[in-house]
């Protein structure tokens, strides 16, 4: 109940919670991406017969 309470008077602190979600999934976004670019790049350096995947 005390939470609840305390939460009441700071109603600003939201705005932290929200702005580390949002850092948070552009941060894995922006890490997905490269891995996906990463992966790419050296896939094509692969000769055909050494690509696995494919």
């Amino acid at each position: 109940m005390l939470a609840l309470i305390l939460a009441a008077d700071q109603p600003d602190e939201m705005a932290y919670v929200w702005a580390s979600y949002v850092v948070a999934v552009v941060v894995l976004a922006a890490f997905a991406v490269a891995t996906i670019v990463r992966g790419r790049r050296v896939g094509r350096q692969l000769p055909p017969e050494d690509r696995r995947w494919m």
